[in-house]
């Protein structure tokens, strides 16, 4: 499970409220551990911290935003950054957000085109994830994801 999340890895609103919420508080203190051992992330990249009460195994923290707003490249750096982190970790599924397109109010469109076109670039020679879900909050959301992949 991919969370759109801000460079210092705070579980406010949103889908990270939402992760924050049913995986419990201890997924809140491995990413302080992670921004205190590390320091914030670069805006673009991503961490992977377990999942809690979640039925996921990991969480992957996508930073397309934070310090800044999200731009088309810190929305493809940070998907593939999640990829590749998915791959390092033998995930063979990942589910991502639309990065950006929440509180970051990036356009959802335009953000699905470049994440998908990550994705599919990544995908095309790698092993894992076998699987690459992307999920909108709203019917008007799927209806337009089913729309950009088609």
């Amino acid at each position: 499970m991919v969370n759109a999340a801000n460079n210092h890895l705070h579980l406010g609103a949103g889908v990270a409220g939402a992760i924050l919420n049913r995986g419990g508080r201890v997924i809140q203190d491995e990413c302080d551990q992670y921004v205190h051992d590390h320091g914030p992330l670069a805006i673009g990249d991503a961490a992977v911290t377990g999942a809690g009460m979640l039925s996921a195994k990991y969480v992957i923290h996508a930073a397309a935003m934070g310090d800044t707003m999200p731009t088309p490249q810190s929305i493809r750096d940070s998907t593939r950054r999640s990829l590749e982190l998915a791959q390092e970790h033998g995930m063979k599924s990942v589910a991502f957000p639309v990065l950006g397109s929440g509180i970051g109010a990036f356009p959802f469109d335009e953000a699905a085109r470049l994440m998908i076109e990550e994705i599919q670039t990544f995908t095309r020679d790698v092993m894992y994830p076998e699987l690459v879900v992307l999920y909108g909050f709203t019917p008007e959301q799927a209806a337009s994801l089913r729309r950009i992949l088609i």
